[in-house]
């Protein structure tokens, strides 16, 4: 018999809206999903849908306008100061340009560590705040050698790779990775993909992946939520909505990705 996932985020009637010069954005429009633990829930739609909006809404970089963010059964919404700041123990995220998203004045190891410092056990323990740092750059496939470089001395890869190994230092559960690979290039983008695969399988963490790159989105997530004009218009698992999209939006869209593919492999076959 199988077992019940388990649920560890629920949004319920998520709404934010922006204030704009001909009235109200509604940039997140009454959205209501789940993810269950150790999953990867993929978020996809065209740019200004409300996808990013929705995850840092979630972990509260903006703050909603109504709605309920349920994590380990309780409301984030709601959380004062000292419980927002043990959710961020949490619930982390990677940002799309891992360029603007690292300061650039820190090094590697301070861009690692900085997370790191808010906490006691590494407060008074320098050896363990460096053992620690270490760990995750090898985590993160980022060689020691690295560690006092700064972020305009490093590709993108390895600047994405510095944000992941940040996000990982205070061992959160779950992680909204905002286009992460959008600004790589394709071979660099696999070795993310591959890496956040390896992470998710070793440490049991569960992902909120926002993308508008359907092919990168169906080689990790295990669910699909399609987002258009700030509402969920489809939500199903990937091959049910890359086989068989219903919504008058996303048909097209993934009939389209599938035509592609197709023509993509009669012309390495040919």
């Amino acid at each position: 018999m199988n077992e019940k996932p388990e649920k560890l985020l629920e949004i319920n009637h998520l709404k934010k809206y922006f204030q704009v010069h001909k009235g109200l954005l509604h940039a997140v429009d009454d959205v209501s999903f789940s993810i269950n633990r150790g999953e990867t829930l993929g978020l996809v739609g065209e740019s200004g849908c409300g996808k990013s909006t929705t995850g840092r809404t979630i972990i509260r970089l903006l703050e909603a306008d109504s709605g309920e963010v349920i994590f380990n059964g309780e409301n984030v919404l709601n959380f004062d100061r000292n419980k927002m700041k043990n959710f961020r123990e949490h619930a982390q995220m990677v940002f799309q340009d891992p360029y603007s998203s690292l300061n650039p004045r820190l090094s590697v190891f301070e861009l690692i560590a900085e997370p790191l410092t808010n906490m006691k056990e590494y407060q008074s323990d320098r050896k363990k705040l460096d053992a620690r740092v270490r760990e995750l750059m090898d985590i993160a496939g980022l060689s020691r050698r690295l560690i006092n470089a700064y972020p305009h001395e490093l590709d993108g890869g390895r600047r994405q790779r510095v944000g992941i190994a940040r996000a990982l230092s205070v061992r959160p559960d779950f992680i909204v990775l905002d286009e992460p690979v959008s600004a790589l290039d394709v071979c660099i983008q696999a070795q993310i993909i591959n890496l956040l695969k390896r992470l998710q399988q070793d440490m049991g963490l569960t992902y909120l992946f926002i993308s508008h790159d359907l092919s990168v989105v169906k080689h990790i997530s295990s669910r699909i939520g399609v987002m258009y004009l700030g509402k969920i218009v489809e939500l199903s698992d990937y091959r049910s909505i890359f086989d068989n999209p219903l919504h008058p939006y996303t048909r097209p869209c993934f009939l389209q990705f599938r035509f592609q593919r197709s023509e993509l492999r009669e012309n390495a076959s040919s």
